[in-house]
């Protein structure tokens, strides 16, 4: 007779994986590691995650749902769809920074595993589609001019995560290594352009 699970120690090894990326990238944490310091043996930590690469999609799921939370928060008190989108990008930056190796895992590391149905596909993008909705807001109130808003999403997503990385390995000029925020604020001024700075 089988072992019933124990959620408990699921999460555990769920939390210890994410303090692990906390401090390292995916690639330099093993399960030998992860088992050890939950005081179990690694086979035991494969009777609840089939592989590394199956416990990290575990963690890249719950991380989009922190970032989805994060970013409808930003954008509550926002009354026109040019701050929302602002507000939107700012706190995408913020959670980015904060969580490098969570965004890395997000945003280059694994591709979904899962095949992507309707479900999948709505957690998966939660948040791109919600900047989505508020590109075509914008488009709609004539405070954007009009634009492709999958393709521009995809690339302010792609700008803002370039600009975190580069700022973290201080890639950015000397000048720019205290503060992301200049960074940050001109792409979002490029980003919506002399129309969105007349809102």
């Amino acid at each position: 007779m089988s072992k019933p699970p124990n959620p408990e120690l699921a999460r555990r090894i769920l939390d210890i994986a994410l303090e692990e990326l906390s401090a390292k990238a995916p690639e330099e944490i093993n399960m030998r590691d992860i088992a050890e310091r939950a005081c179990v043996s690694p086979t035991a930590i494969y009777y609840y995650f089939a592989s590394k690469d199956a416990l990290f999609e575990r963690i890249k799921f719950d991380a989009m749902d922190e970032l989805d939370s994060r970013l409808r928060a930003s954008t509550r008190s926002e009354a026109g769809p040019n701050e929302r989108l602002a507000a939107f990008m700012r706190a995408y930056a913020a959670w980015c920074l904060e969580r490098p190796h969570l965004a890395k895992l997000l945003l280059e590391d694994l591709p979904p595993k899962e095949p992507l149905n309707d479900e999948t596909m709505g957690r998966y993008y939660a948040s791109f589609f919600r900047a989505r909705d508020i590109v075509e807001e914008a488009i709609a109130a004539g405070s954007l001019g009009g634009r492709d808003p999958l393709l521009d999403v995809s690339i302010a997503q792609a700008a803002i995560w370039g600009i975190v990385s580069q700022f973290r390995s201080k890639r950015v000029h000397p000048r720019f290594w205290d503060s992301i925020d200049p960074l940050i604020e001109r792409f979002i001024q490029i980003y919506l352009g002399d129309e969105g700075e007349k809102q």
